[in-house]
């Protein structure tokens, strides 16, 4: 699940990345164990530490920012990097 503070700018070569809105930093992506002892794939702000998205699986997290990225890049012109 994405969370609110994910959002995208274009890089100086041009190309999409996403960026936590709050500082407009690029994100690290990570694992982490849930209450249960399931694995959750995350992506972090390094600078924040907010999570910006949350996962069961890679897969179903590649697919979610694709979707985001399509969603993104529909509204674009985007704030340079």
């Amino acid at each position: 699940m994405i969370e609110m503070h994910l959002s995208g700018m274009k890089a100086r070569n041009g190309t999409l990345i996403f960026v936590c809105s709050t500082c407009k930093t690029p994100p690290n992506f990570t694992f982490g164990a849930r209450d249960k002892g399931e694995l959750a794939f995350l992506m972090l702000c390094p600078k924040c530490g907010i999570v910006l998205g949350e996962w069961d699986s890679v897969d179903a997290r590649d697919r979610e920012l694709s979707e985001f990225a399509k969603t993104l890049r529909s509204h674009a012109p985007f704030q340079a990097l």
